[in-house]
């Protein structure tokens, strides 16, 4: 898979995350809605509900008539807020048999509460009606009959059984009973006794007051006299039920609620999950495969840059964007190593070419220092063959004297010494140059002098080292011997006399060159010093790169101190500097920690 691709279905994975949270966050604004709706629908519902309830009290408390006018409007409003409610769980289609067992329960209790009411109208709302009415003009009849008999004793009987008839219905305790019911034998027995021709009369009166109390009695007993007895136990427990179904109704509701959002919660974080574990997943998987091909390319790159060495490529196989820039470099990387090679074919072409012209100029100059002698020795061989030929007449013709033959013999002695000492200047010169060639043919590990081999480039170059142009001097120690590479020394001071003679040279001006060597610390210096033109502070920064020249167009190509930095940084492990003052001049400093050597004493 190409990185465009995984790139691609990464960021459709995070669009699908945000859609996600977005298709998320408006279900759970819808269902909050919801909730909130429910909420106020259920706080309706439960207001209508104790309003309903609280009639039961009110109306006990109050018993009238008028107590009973609100509550069909309490009812209507039950009857709307409940119809809002399961109109709205049937669009969510929600389970409803417990809030149809509540509407049950409410049922049952508006009918007790009817009931109860019935009751209490069989009673009476006031003084003047139902069964309460009845007794109570009952009583007052007694009263008068009482007053009329002008008997006290009856009179306070019938003010003893009123109130506790009073007390009873203000506080509905047995107690008060079970008095009035003593009183009411009492004033029986009183009426029997003490007025027996208007017994039958009173008795009667007494009979249907005693009658409509425990009627009265009777009905309220119904009602129930507290909470626990009749209708208002009943009407009590259902208040309880209905209060409780509605919480289990809420409790459900709310908990389905509650449920449909964590399970829409819980859906959307395992989508969301998913698509996170498929995006790390994929990450992980980029973040393998793009590192694991940088870091192989960075190690490639980091080992070209440290080795030089071309020739290693990174080999990473497929066709994602990183492995075609891992193909692009090995492709690179190989027209570099063909390039490389091209160019160190043509730079070893034209080295051996410096190296041809520099031998050329060894050989001219050495060419020109054998001229001399051998010209000489011509010229000595031609005199002394003149005088042999000479003495050779004079002796055929008998007119040879003492005298011309002293004189010969002299100019022979002469010729033969001057013929002897430039053939034998002659023959150190073929020495020298054989001995160079030589070094320059075998690159072995010898034991030399160095002052021995100064002096036998120098010898090489004595036709173009001569003065009055030109002061040579060689400050080595004759003692010293190095054990080291002859050749590599030789190109050494054959590249450095060479770029004295074309760059340092300057016209009608002594050049003075400067060849010395000093041990300091167990290392080798050697210096290569001339006080001419000097090196433009431009080039030194860059002075040991290939193809740096300034005689460009005078044949120069720029490899000489090129070849001298390989030579001795490469083949000697040493260090090569080069210093030119501003007023003029160059040094070649030469530093050789890993050469052996010996410093004979004298």
């Amino acid at each position: 898979m190409q990185l465009k691709q995984s790139l691609l279905l990464f960021k459709t994975a995070a669009v699908g995350s945000a859609i996600v949270i977005m298709v998320a966050s408006w279900f759970l604004y819808v269902q909050l809605q919801q909730t909130r709706t429910l909420n106020d629908h259920l706080f309706q519902l439960q207001t209508q509900i104790q309003r309903l309830l609280d009639q039961e009290e009110r109306f006990l408390i109050e018993r009238q008539r008028e107590s009973l006018a609100s509550i069909e409007d309490d009812r209507a409003s039950y009857r709307k807020s409940y119809s809002q409610l399961l109109n709205m769980l049937v669009v969510q289609q929600r389970d409803l048999t417990l809030l149809f067992k509540l509407d049950e329960e409410v049922k049952r209790f508006t009918l007790k509460y009817e009931q109860l009411a019935s009751m209490q109208a069989l009673l009476g709302y006031n003084k003047e009606e139902g069964v309460y009415g009845n007794f109570r003009r009952q009583a007052h009849a007694l009263q008068d009959i009482a007053k009329q008999t002008q008997h006290p004793r009856l009179e306070i009987l019938l003010l003893e059984l009123r109130r506790r008839e009073k007390d009873f219905l203000l506080r509905l305790e047995p107690n008060y009973l079970l008095i009035h019911q003593d009183l009411l034998s009492r004033t029986e027995q009183l009426i029997t006794v003490q007025f027996p021709e208007k017994s039958h009369e009173l008795l009667s009166i007494l009979n249907q007051y005693q009658h409509g109390f425990k009627t009265y009695i009777s009905v309220l007993q119904k009602q129930g006299l507290d909470h626990s007895q009749g209708v208002r136990s009943e009407l009590h427990q259902l208040k309880i039920s209905i209060r409780s179904h509605f919480e289990v109704v809420s409790k459900q509701l709310f908990n389905e609620a509650l449920n449909e959002k964590q399970s829409l919660i819980l859906t959307c974080l395992v989508i969301i999950v998913s698509i996170s574990c498929f995006s790390l997943l994929l990450l992980f998987v980029l973040n393998t495969r793009i590192s694991e091909h940088i870091i192989s390319i960075s190690r490639v790159l980091k080992n070209v840059a440290q080795h030089e060495d071309f020739s290693m490529r990174v080999n990473i196989e497929g066709e994602d964007e990183i492995a075609q820039i891992a193909h692009h470099l090995d492709s690179l990387l190989a027209f570099i190593e063909t390039l490389l090679e091209r160019l160190t074919a043509a730079q070893q072409r034209l080295i051996e070419e410096a190296k041809m012209a520099s031998l050329g100029n060894m050989v001219s100059g050495f060419a020109h220092e054998l001229n001399t002698p051998l010209g000489v020795a011509i010229t000595s061989q031609s005199h002394l063959k003149e005088q042999v030929e000479v003495l050779k007449k004079d002796l055929e013709s008998g007119q040879l004297q003492k005298q011309t033959l002293t004189n010969l013999i002299a100019e022979a002695e002469s010729a033969l010494s001057l013929l002897e000492n430039n053939l034998l200047r002659t023959a150190s010169l073929i020495d020298d140059f054989k001995k160079v060639s030589v070094q320059q043919e075998y690159d072995e590990v010898q034991e030399f002098s160095l002052n021995a081999l100064v002096n036998g480039v120098l010898d090489c170059y004595q036709h173009e080292l001569k003065q009055p142009d030109y002061h040579i001097e060689v400050e080595i120690p004759e003692q010293l011997m190095l054990n080291s590479y002859p050749n590599v020394f030789v190109q050494i001071l054959t590249y450095s006399f060479n770029n004295c003679i074309q760059h340092a040279k300057q016209e009608g001006k002594l050049l003075n060159i400067v060849v010395s060597a000093l041990i300091v610390n167990n290392y080798i210096h050697l210096y290569i010093k001339d006080d001419g033109r000097g090196i433009d502070k431009e080039l030194l920064p860059v002075i040991f790169e290939p193809f740096i020249t300034t005689q460009r167009n005078k044949g120069g190509i720029g490899l000489g101190l090129s070849i001298i930095y390989n030579l001795v940084t490469q083949k000697l492990a040493g260090e090569v500097k080069i210093q030119s003052p501003a007023h003029g001049g160059a040094c070649l400093h030469i530093i050789l920690a890993n050469t052996v050597f010996r410093l004979d004493a004298d």
